[in-house]
């Protein structure tokens, strides 16, 4: 067997860490995001390949032999950002921990020491494998060298080359030499892209054979640039090739992996503070598998029962057919009243023909003997994501959770709510555990009702090792809720709210269907004409979904002034479409397109393949645990991005309707953010004019323009508008004067003239910050906190990003506290009155109930009461209704 080498582009790599995760801190300011990352990268390499002989290439700093041949070589690449420079020292260090080796080299790059390598690892009857995302690799790809882009799992080889660019391997460099490259300043042949080199050198072979043949080719546009840039392509093929003799080692041992050094890696890991590492690196916790009781008799049943009766906590887990808990079918239940014992209940298990396996307890009878203990008040809860298995239990057996439902997804959100995983598994790694992957149990995890036929003794130890991992996160996570004054949030707000989401995503909403489809059929006519005006402001047919093709049209075309131009082409993004509106119809046309586009594909189309058979409702999905100010998000549909202010999207809202002989009631409170800020800030001026019940746009406009506010036109409370809600989210007068179109100086002026009037505001801004540097973190008035380790950034532009969101995460962290407490306590006052009103939805700020007509004037004082009394602040809480027949405003 041939011995296997891989190769790491490991600058490549540094860059793609760099920017792909989010930025991270250490406690002394240090930014680790980068070197996080490229470890996960080498974690994964060695863990997925398990390679004997491996390397990583770094590039020198400084100029290459390349700058000799053109010294614009890479001249358009802005230098390293410091914030990036400080990681790279140990990044290298972490890779000599790692015993992998590594290879650097003044005057030559990564690729060049990467194609030293594989060549001569190659000829010595090695096969290689490349690991970058670097196409100028792609020159080395042959039968025994393969390039590997690990982020897309895709493995480039000779059959890759010929269908992706239609020419071999060996023809690439060549081709290259035609197209340039951008990023690195590489010159080619203007207005040759692909297509055009790939046609050439199949036809001609490689550029001698271009030229030799260019006397005989057909005048043209393409003829007159390859005979005027006849240098620059021969330039751009010396720039381009790969060197191959690099003085490196290139025996086969030079590349074999080393053991590592475990205390210089626990070392580096501590410094950078990277503990989910470290305790990876600790050994693992041994799971008491001994301990976990299989449950196929009466007397276990009885054993089990027995230790429910004495309980004061109670860790569920439901092992079912589906993901989709409302339609999960319940295959088993494990339980667990602390560590030292967990039980598993198999249910529906069944054999290879689908007929149920043998030394199961009747389904019906289990569960009526459980039910007191699951459905009581006395009883705490806890799971993880237990809101899934409160859905099952209620849908599937009609059991409903009682007692407080404790969740140790959410308490670990709670305490680190930019964590990037919150999955069980993840989580108990951070205590040394590890548990059984779900896809070494069932295989393929995506056929339903895969569980069912796992074996009884491999599904005992899965699902028991969940409940014992869940309870001791939950060991680890009471005392630091306490510890950080969280306790008061997880126990008050967050889980309480647990089963009111569950019942909110099981009621789920009626979708007009039929109006959906008289939309979609609408919105794809109006598409049809924007796409033929855009044809004829074109003057031609393109691919419009096309940034490539996009580009050319409008910059090239067109010659509409352009940004920066990547590897890929020209940037079309709406910033820069919104950009070019004022300049050519065509971009403003473009824009019209997109949106009502998305429009269509988002929303239009998909409602309609969300719409429930058997309910005739959409159930959206309510999530706790995903934003990072506290507030709820939604998933399938999103119901919180579904536009309010363009006719379309009003539109959209329009097909939400209620169910025949019900009616929409929405309770929306009025201008939140602006009354917490009011409250935070003490601002005298702020606080009146909310008192009194003031348009707190149209006063500001009053001051702004400095005018009676009976002379207060609708721009200027745009104006207005725009910079109190500015203000709450920390922004600039750069981008104040981006958002309303004006220049950065008028938006300056604006600013000064806010923080004269209301001066509580500023002082405000400029205590937060003060107050983030100090503690590293800012809170909520419910205590919820938000870290923020770039406060100290070096780098600029980070720095300015922590601060404001310090300004604005206890603003819009006690929104979402307000709003959630609002819902705890509107379900408790309904159901004491045993209305029939029920709570839908939650959007942004805004409560969505279904009810007869006859029960809006009891229920709307009750919203009323429970929205505005949910949390004292120095100003009131206002609350405005609106009744209609569908979601639309104004219905």
């Amino acid at each position: 067997m041939k011995p296997h080498v891989f190769l790491i582009d490991g600058s490549a790599f540094i860059y793609r860490a760099y920017h792909a995760f989010t930025p991270l801190s250490n406690s002394a300011g240090m930014p680790t995001h980068a070197v996080f990352g490229f470890i996960k990268i080498l974690q994964r390499i060695l863990k997925e390949k398990k390679p004997s002989h491996i390397c990583v290439a770094f590039d020198a700093r400084g100029p290459v032999f390349r700058h000799q041949l053109y010294d614009q070589y890479k001249a358009n690449r802005p230098p390293m950002p410091e914030d990036l420079a400080v990681q790279i020292p140990y990044i290298k260090e972490l890779v000599t921990a790692f015993g992998l080796v590594s290879f650097e080299m003044k005057g030559v790059e990564a690729d060049d020491l990467i194609a030293t390598s594989a060549l001569a690892l190659k000829d010595k009857g090695a096969s290689v494998t490349v690991i970058s995302g670097d196409k100028d690799l792609l020159q080395l790809v042959s039968d025994d060298v393969v390039v590997w882009e690990p982020m897309k799992d895709r493995v480039m080889d000779i059959s890759y080359v010929k269908e992706k660019y239609n020419v071999r391997p060996d023809q690439l460099l060549d081709c290259y030499a035609l197209i340039g490259d951008s990023s690195d300043n590489v010159p080619g042949v203007p207005g040759v892209g692909p297509k055009s080199a790939e046609k050439l050198i199949n036809l001609h072979q490689n550029l001698e054979g271009i030229y030799e043949q260019i006397d005989s080719m057909k005048r043209s546009k393409q003829k007159e640039r390859l005979i005027e840039n006849r240098q620059a392509a021969f330039l751009s093929r010396d720039l381009i090739r790969l060197k191959i003799d690099v003085d490196i080692p290139t025996e086969l041992d030079d590349y074999r992996l080393g053991e590592g050094d475990q205390e210089r890696l626990q070392a580096l890991y501590k410094e950078l503070e990277f503990s989910s590492l470290l305790a990876e690196e600790k050994k693992r916790k041994k799971i008491p598998a001994d301990t976990f009781v299989l449950v196929q008799d009466e007397d276990q049943l009885a054993q089990l029962v027995k230790c429910l009766r004495s309980a004061s906590i109670l860790a569920v887990d439901t092992e079912t057919t589906s993901l989709d808990a409302r339609h999960a079918a319940l295959i088993g239940l494990s339980l667990s009243v602390s560590k030292e014992r967990a039980w598993y209940i198999p249910l529906a298990h069944v054999d290879e023909n689908g007929s149920l396996v043998n030394e199961q307890l009747d389904r019906a009878a289990v569960l009526e003997t459980l039910r007191p203990f699951l459905e009581s008040d006395q009883l705490i809860k806890l799971g993880h994501n237990i809101k899934y298995d409160y859905t099952v239990l209620l849908q599937n057996c009609e059991i409903r959770l009682g007692g407080r439902l404790y969740d140790t997804m959410i308490a670990a959100y709670l305490l680190e709510p930019t964590a990037r995983s919150y999955k069980l598994d993840d989580l108990c790694l951070g205590l040394g555990y590890e548990l059984t992957p779900f896809t070494a149990v069932v295989g393929d995890p995506k056929e339903d009702g895969c569980f069912g036929y796992v074996d009884l003794q491999t599904a005992c130890r899965y699902s028991c090792e969940d409940v014992f991992g869940t309870l001791a996160l939950w060991e680890e996570y009471e005392s630091r809720l306490d510890s950080q004054g969280l306790e008061r949030l997880f126990t008050d707000v967050e889980s309480p709210l647990i089963a009111i989401l569950a019942e909110m995503e099981i009621a789920g909403i009626t979708v007009s269907a039929p109006l959906l489809s008289k939309l979609s059929k609408e919105f794809a006519a109006r598409l049809n004409t924007l796409e033929e005006e855009i044809y004829h402001l074109a003057g031609e047919t393109f691919n419009i979904q096309s940034p490539k093709q996009l580009g050319t049209i409008l910059f090239e075309k067109l010659e509409l002034p352009h940004g920066r131009k990547t590897k890929t082409g020209y940037s079309t993004d709406m910033k820069v479409l919104e950009k070019l509106a004022d300049k050519h119809e065509l971009p403003a046309m473009i824009i019209r397109f997109r949106n009502l586009a998305k429009l269509q594909s988002t929303y239009v189309e998909k409602l309609q393949t969300l719409i429930d058979e058997e309910t005739g409702r959409v159930h959206t999905s309510f999530n706790q645990a995903v934003t990072a100010t506290g507030r709820l998000s939604s998933s399938n549909p999103n119901m919180q991005n579904i536009p309010i202010r363009t006719e379309e999207g009003n539109r959209i809202r329009s097909a939400f309707i209620p169910e025949e002989g019900m009616c929409f009631l929405s309770a929306d409170y009025s201008q939140i953010d602006l009354r917490v800020l009011a409250h935070y800030s003490g601002d005298a001026a702020l606080q009146e004019a909310f008192a009194r019940g003031d348009d707190i746009h149209s006063r500001t406009a009053a001051e702004l323009f400095s005018v009676s506010p009976l002379l207060i036109t609708g721009e200027m409370r745009r104006v207005a508008k725009g910079i109190n809600f500015g203000i709450v989210y920390g922004m600039s007068s750069f981008g104040l004067a981006k958002q309303l179109d004006i220049s950065r100086k008028q938006a300056q002026t604006f600013i000064d003239r806010y923080f004269a009037l209301y001066g509580g505001v500023k002082q405000f801004m400029a205590d937060i910050i003060e107050q983030a540097r100090e503690q590293g973190y800012v809170t909520t008035l419910y205590g919820r906190r938000r870290m923020l380790p770039e406060i100290h950034a070096s780098n600029k532009t980070r720095r300015e990003f922590a601060e404001r969101t310090a300004i604005n995460t206890p603003i819009q962290g006690t929104a979402a506290d307000i709003i959630k407490l609002a819902m705890i306590r509107v379900e408790k006052l309904l159901k004491e009155q045993e209305l029939k009103t029920r709570l839908l939805l939650q959007i942004h700020d805004e409560l969505v109930f279904e009810l007869p007509e006859s029960e809006v004037e009891k229920a709307r004082p009750l919203i009323r009461q429970a929205m505005e009394d949910g949390m004292e602040l120095n100003v009131p809480l206002v609350v405005n209704f609106e009744q209609g027949g569908s979601l639309a405003k104004g219905s």
